[in-house]
């Protein structure tokens, strides 16, 4: 009882209203009006930019292959849009094994890296180890390489896998290969450590007074209150993940382990028509428009409380 009461406290605390562009009390400027306005009008016309491609993409994918570049206007009254190349697309090519596939990965993935990064964060920002700064140091430096540039070491690496140069592995063309290089990032450690600096470090002292050892209040007191953070990170990677196209064309050859990406890619490569590949990538779209829609709130709160830090 008294471990809920503190995760509550704690949680609003932390997750406190935010600021907004404007107070209320100056929307009645009507210079301050004017201002929103002009604001509001470029959020809207920025939305509409980055939602025309998605829509044309959509009506393709509902289209006759030699309807989809006929104009806007002759798309609205043609009697021709149905759902027939969704079935078409499924059909061409074993998606539910690439779908299988890419929800293992992806879940595998995001898992790993909500658990390491937090540790990570949690190990700099309140334990303070030894050689701080220069941890502190080396994980911003990550931030500046490329990946294409440790490509051919990592799948050298993956190729070779070995544990302290013990029993050599070979796991190109396995789901290890996929879930391995992805369970570390530095952008996830740094989210996560911008969210624990502000815990009150009164909370974690009463809890190790209680006889908390360092992992009860990690698992039992810091991870319940960062759930906000912990759906942002998620989200983020999750889609990061399932729209992953380099890295697996590089370490898969083996189609049983396809994921959707590749799946997609193997119709083009294969010279299927637009209008089915079209309507295979809104199919591959609809996991991530639904998390989206179904943890919106708690994206909210994370991401207005990760760009108030400083």
């Amino acid at each position: 009882m008294a471990q809920k009461k503190r995760s509550k406290v704690i949680t609003q605390y932390v997750m406190e209203e935010p600021n907004y562009l404007f107070p209320k009390y100056e929307m009645k400027n009507p210079g301050t009006r004017l201002v929103s306005s002009i604001w509001g009008f470029f959020v809207f016309l920025g939305a509409l930019l980055v939602t025309i491609p998605f829509l044309w993409m959509i009506i393709s994918s509902m289209l006759p292959l030699g309807r989809i570049y006929d104009p806007l206007p002759e798309i609205i009254n043609t009697p021709e849009l149905g759902f027939d190349n969704f079935k078409k697309a499924w059909e061409i090519a074993p998606f539910t094994l690439y779908f299988i596939n890419s929800v293992i990965v992806a879940a595998c993935v995001v898992l790993g890296q909500v658990i390491i990064s937090a540790m990570a964060a949690y190990s700099l920002s309140k334990l303070k180890p030894p050689l701080y700064s220069a941890l502190v140091v080396l994980f911003l430096s990550t931030l500046m390489i490329p990946f294409e540039t440790i490509a051919i070491p990592l799948y050298l690496y993956m190729r070779d896998f070995s544990i302290a140069g013990l029993l050599k592995i070979n796991l190109i063309n396995s789901y290890w290969a996929l879930i391995l290089p992805g369970l570390a990032n530095a952008v996830n450690i740094f989210i996560f450590k911008s969210f624990f600096d502000k815990l009150p470090d009164d909370f974690i002292e009463a809890a190790r007074v209680d006889g908390y050892s360092e992992t009860g209040i990690f698992f039992k007191i810091i991870m319940p209150v960062s759930k906000p953070i912990i759906v942002v990170v998620g989200i983020m990677n999750f889609v990061n993940i399932w729209n992953s196209f380099f890295w697996p064309l590089i370490v898969t050859n083996e189609p049983g382990i396809y994921t959707l990406m590749l799946g997609i890619y193997k119709l083009i490569e294969e010279g299927q028509p637009w209008n089915i590949v079209m309507a295979a990538v809104t199919l591959s779209m609809i996991p991530t428009i639904i998390i989206f829609g179904f943890f919106q709130r708690h994206i909210m709160k994370g991401v207005v409380f990760t760009s108030l830090q400083e």
